[in-house]
């Protein structure tokens, strides 16, 4: 399949790799920080659980700017574009900290600010992962995502429950400032990295016909290999069966169900990163791991597994314990899933291809939001019943597609 021979430096080097590993951390760091911490906030200044859903929501929507960032992001440099939306993030969650402080602590300023954020980092994912294989030879790729997994995923191990120790102790406006400040170091990490230019990186894929100036064309790209098609599906199904429920379902848990702080809720998803720290590091040690398409669907079936356990645990110290456990699936879930699509995506496609999969998974979590809060609040299920209902399904989803599609599953 790989038949060109791989370039040499300046596409692919060490360095730019570090340089790539450090901004990775810091961009999951703010968002573990302001993950660990949102929803608690909303639920503090407004006492709704329905507001904290929208504000959860408004972060998925954000999302769809995913698309643009991904089709600039094969046309103009992916270094400045991604140094720019770390830049102008950390100066919006500057500003609403300066508010904060000022004593304005409404809701609408809240909204704003997740809203600008949003579409800001939402950028990010994109294009960084994107740069990803620019700096390293696809044999070695799978290594470099498992320790980009690992990069990422021990930040938000300490974020979350640090950003709530700031938040009980200091208050709301020190724990997100401490996102401001790693956004300005992924920034300037950025900036040393020297990347090839686009059109120097060879295909690991040719596809005749297909061009390299619209959304449309990589659609058409995709067409032709149905394992990616099957990769970008189940995450729609993450988003809509495990990220929007938990991300309504865990401050609801915490708050009203066991009845704890915001350093509780930091502690689930500081655990959860663990969980994925782990995970990672058991792949980045194997030499290959052939059926990718395989693990990853039953990561995915242990991570719905994982979401309803969440919300039946009859305590927070078990609530945690399964957060742990979802973060060993969600390493493999996370390795296998970028691998699959890193490694059979043309370079010069890599950017929409990355904005398609991540919009897939975060464009649909406020979808995964509402049908929870509609099952909690209009039908009267409640949280538990609401959580656990899309857990299963993202379970069943997840097992068929393992069953009936060999392809996917044996895919290497």
């Amino acid at each position: 399949m790989f038949s060109k021979a791989l370039p040499s430096a300046p596409a692919f080097s060490y360095t730019n790799y570090r340089w790539w590993t450090l901004t990775n951390a810091t961009g999951p760091l703010e968002r573990g920080i302001q993950q660990g911490v949102l929803g608690f906030y909303v639920l503090e200044i407004t006492g709704s659980a329905s507001l904290m859903a929208i504000s959860v929501a408004i972060q998925g929507i954000s999302a769809l700017f995913m698309l643009p960032a991904g089709i600039l992001a094969d046309r103009f440099d992916r270094r400045l574009l991604l140094a720019a939306s770390m830049i102008l993030a950390g100066i919006a969650t500057l500003v609403f900290c300066i508010g904060i402080m000022a004593g304005i602590e409404s809701y609408s300023w809240t909204i704003i600010y997740v809203t600008v954020t949003g579409i800001l980092t939402s950028a990010q994912m994109p294009v960084s992962r994107a740069i990803l294989p620019m700096t390293l030879p696809r044999e070695h790729l799978l290594n470099g995502i498992s320790l980009g997994t690992i990069t990422g995923a021990l930040p938000r191990v300490i974020g979350p429950g640090a950003a709530a120790l700031f938040y009980d102790f200091l208050g709301p406006w020190a724990a997100f400032s401490i996102g401001a400040l790693v956004l300005f170091i992924g920034a300037f990490a950025v900036l040393p990295m020297k990347l090839a230019p686009i059109d120097m990186i060879e295909s690991s894929t040719t596809s005749s016909g297909v061009g390299n100036s619209a959304m449309s064309e990589v659609i058409s790209f995709l067409r032709t290999r149905r394992e990616l098609i099957t990769v970008i599906g189940l995450m729609c199904v993450t988003g809509l069966f495990m990220m929007g429920p938990v991300n309504y379902g865990a401050p609801i848990i915490f708050t009203e169900i066991h009845q704890t702080d915001a350093t509780q809720l930091g502690l689930a998803w500081a655990m959860l990163s663990a969980g994925m720290v782990v995970s990672s590091l058991f792949i980045s040690s194997m030499r290959e791991l052939n059926n990718k398409g395989g693990f990853f669907g039953m990561a995915l079936m242990g991570g719905g597994f994982c979401v309803a356990a969440q919300v039946l645990a009859p305590t927070p110290v078990l609530t945690i314990f399964f957060f742990f456990v979802w973060g060993c699936f969600g390493g493999f879930f996370m390795n296998m899933s970028q691998a699959l699509l890193q490694m059979r995506t043309p370079d010069q496609y890599m950017g929409r291809v990355m904005s398609l999969s991540t919009l897939a998974m975060l464009g649909l979590m406020p979808i995964g939001v509402a049908q929870v809060a509609l099952l909690d609040n209009a039908v009267g299920l409640g949280t538990q019943p609401a959580v656990t209902i899309s857990g299963v399904l993202c379970f069943l989803l997840a097992l068929s597609a393992v069953l009936f599609h060999k392809e996917f599953r044996q895919a290497r």
